[in-house]
């Protein structure tokens, strides 16, 4: 494993710092303590995003010949490190950005290319992510949306759940089944559909945070134009396996971490509990997690510069920073005492309530993205090679 980064990497952070200071406004930087409604951010998330695309961060790790710079993913990792320490917010278009955009440079025809990557860059268009459903979540190939070929156009009809940004989504690239007598890996579709056409209808649902940034779509008839498949009708998994591909953590998250804890030090200063020792020692172990996530980071990004591809270790990552954060957040919550049982929005909330927002966001992270039961046992059967119960 590789701690430590060369004469050129070091140089490139200088860059990505100079840059930052430069473009990014200090009122726009979060605080970083997680949870925040994303909805009351969107002009602002869509207006950094312009910035950060005419910048050229956006196609940082895409090859020369694609209008890249053909970043490392050591460098790829130094710049979301940047993001995250200057507290940058998040853009609006990500999961185009981070997950269809690659995904179409790999997959998409020549005229999906042309029409669509650099509109989904420059936050011109904003996709949605139409994956999940009631009864397909975890178990993804269990998908029951359908898809059927009727004069030259496909024609959607189901429903499609914890969607991100649906209600102000253009279009959303989504899954559905162009074969019911497939096995259930086969004969699925990834389709990019218009969310303003009549048959597609979104409906936000409220969280116990008080926002509404996830929605359920239902699909009545939708029309998608035959172009705009992507590969072949029952190439949906494998095209799938590759957007799953480019959602990884890292330095970025080691980085949000290591600030939250200094956060959480802070805050027990403030409360003037910072000598007490049970409040001293949950911070310490906070600081302690942080800087073995922060390791775990190191090696993944090793291993990706040395050329492998994340294989299911990656429920290493994914189990480790969950449960970490909400122990991390739960210590806030004690460190605020009686007032960690306000609500976030009351007058009397510390800090205007951030930690109880980022200690209910916690609750669900051991949930999304496949819950710790399941990480724990892909990490049993496929990275330590134990037997399946039964």
């Amino acid at each position: 494993m590789d701690l430590g980064f060369t004469r050129d990497e070091e140089f490139f952070r200088q860059e990505v710092r100079a840059w930052l200071e430069a473009n990014l406004p200090p009122a726009w930087r979060q605080e970083g303590k997680g949870g925040y409604r994303e909805e009351e951010d969107t002009e602002l998330q869509r207006e950094w995003q312009r910035k950060l695309y005419e910048g050229g961060w956006l196609k940082l790790g895409w090859p020369k010949q694609a209008g890249g710079r053909g970043a490392t993913p050591v460098m790829q990792a130094i710049y979301q490190e940047e993001m995250a320490r200057a507290g940058a917010p998040g853009i609006l278009g990500r999961l185009g950005v981070t997950l269809l955009a690659p995904t179409l440079l790999a997959h998409g025809s020549d005229w999906q290319k042309d029409t669509y990557i650099e509109k989904i860059l420059s936050g011109e268009l904003i996709f949605c992510q139409g994956f999940s459903e009631p009864d397909a979540g975890s178990d993804l190939a269990g998908l029951r949306t359908r898809a059927e070929r009727r004069d030259g156009k496909w024609v959607l009809s189901g429903q499609k759940t914890w969607s991100s940004g649906a209600h102000y989504s253009d279009k959303s690239f989504l899954l559905a089944r162009t074969d019911a007598s497939a096995e259930p890996h086969r004969g699925i579709g990834f389709f990019l559909v218009d969310m303003r056409q009549p048959g597609v209808e979104v409906r936000r649902i409220k969280q116990m945070t008080g926002g509404g940034e996830f929605s359920e779509i239902f699909l009545s008839g939708a029309e998608v134009e035959e172009r705009d498949l992507v590969g072949a009708a029952g190439d949906g998994w494998k095209i799938a396996m590759t957007v799953f591909g480019f959602e990884r953590g890292g330095l970025a998250q080691a980085a949000r971490f290591e600030r939250a804890v200094e956060e959480l030090a802070a805050l027990a200063r403030d409360r003037g509990i910072g000598a007490d020792a049970p409040t001293r020692q949950k911070i310490a172990q906070a600081r302690i997690e942080a800087h073995v996530f922060r390791l775990i980071g190191l090696r993944n990004l090793t291993r990706a510069q040395h050329g492998h591809a994340p294989g299911p270790e990656a429920s290493v990552t994914k189990l480790y920073w969950s449960e970490m954060d909400k122990r991390l957040q739960e210590a806030a919550i004690g460190v605020e005492g009686m007032y960690g049982a306000l609500a976030p929005e009351s007058a009397l909330a510390v800090e205007d309530g951030r930690w109880q927002y980022g200690w209910m966001w916690a609750q669900a992270e051991t949930i999304y993205a496949g819950s710790s039961e399941i990480q724990r046992n892909i990490i049993a059967e496929r990275v330590l090679g134990l037997p399946r119960g039964r």
